[in-house]
C-alpha cells in the first residue's frame, strides 16, 4: 500500500482558529471592504492559518483554552512577524554603519 496520511482532526481545528484569528487582524484592520482584498490582508489570513498550525504543535493537550489561544496566535502572528523583521533590519543597518 502506497504512504495513506492520516492527520489528527485537532490539526484541522487549530489551523482554522489561527485562519479565524487572521481573518479578526484583517478586518479589524481594514478601512473599507476593498482593502480586505489587498496582499496586506491576504497576508494576515494565511500567516494566522499557518500560526494556528504551528500553535497546534506547541500545546500539550487538547481543550478550550488551547483553541483560543491558537486564534489569538493567530490574531497576532502577522504582528509578531513584522516586529521580528523591522528589527533585524535595524541590526543590520546598525552593523553595516561601523
Amino acid at each position: 500500500m502506497i504512504g495513506v496520511v492520516v492527520m489528527d482532526p485537532s490539526v484541522i481545528i487549530f489551523t482554522i482558529n489561527g485562519l479565524l484569528g487572521g481573518l479578526t487582524c484583517a478586518l479589524l484592520h481594514a478601512k473599507s471592504f476593498n482593502e480586505v482584498l489587498t496582499y496586506t490582508s491576504i497576508r494576515a489570513i494565511v500567516l494566522g492559518a499557518v500560526a494556528g498550525y504551528i500553535y497546534y504543535y506547541m500545546f500539550t493537550e487538547w481543550n478550550l483554552p488551547n483553541s483560543v489561544m491558537a486564534f489569538i496566535f493567530g490574531y497576532s502572528f502577522k504582528d509578531m512577524l513584522d516586529s521580528l523583521y523591522e528589527k533585524t533590519k535595524t541590526v543590520q543597518y546598525m552593523r553595516s554603519k561601523k
